[in-house]
């Protein structure tokens, strides 16, 4: 009887684990996705070096997960230490920092479709096709013109 309820506590906590290892994997791969849209968006190179990135930082997140891990072992030894809280808040705290990154890039988005409308509205109030053509250059480059 005893042993059935240790099993089965084990499983539940080794499948939260896993959860929290998903989940961790998951947001780091959602908010490479939603750089490399941005990216695209904005007309940016983009270069293997943000697939590379994103395995380091889920490798360093999962090490961290481990780390939590370890502490969770430790709170078996405690009657009330039922769940791997430590893991689970180390998740969500790699979960909200994943978020916020992904907030960033949808804003990043979103400003470069903001510029666009500015710069049509450069382009149409200009005096003459010398002020376009100069516009027109800006916009080719990247760069945005402060003084109109």
């Amino acid at each position: 009887m005893i042993e059935s309820y240790v099993t089965q506590d084990v499983m539940r906590g080794i499948t939260i684990i896993f959860v929290c290892c998903v989940l961790v994997v998951v947001a780091a791969l959602i908010d490479m996705w939603t750089g490399i849209d941005a990216a695209r968006t904005n007309k940016e190179r983009i270069r293997s070096h943000s697939l590379r990135k994103t395995v380091r930082k889920v490798i360093d997140y999962i090490r961290v997960v481990i780390f939590a891990v370890l502490i969770d072992i430790l709170g078996i030894f405690f009657p009330w230490y039922e769940l791997p809280y430590a893991c689970v808040l180390v998740t969500l705290g790699v979960l909200l920092i994943e978020g916020k990154s992904v907030i960033e890039n949808l804003k990043k988005k979103r400003s470069s479709a903001a510029g666009i409308i500015d710069m049509v509205d450069k382009i149409i109030s200009c005096a003459d096709e010398k002020d376009a053509r100069k516009i027109i250059t800006l916009i080719k480059s990247g760069k945005q013109e402060t003084t109109r």
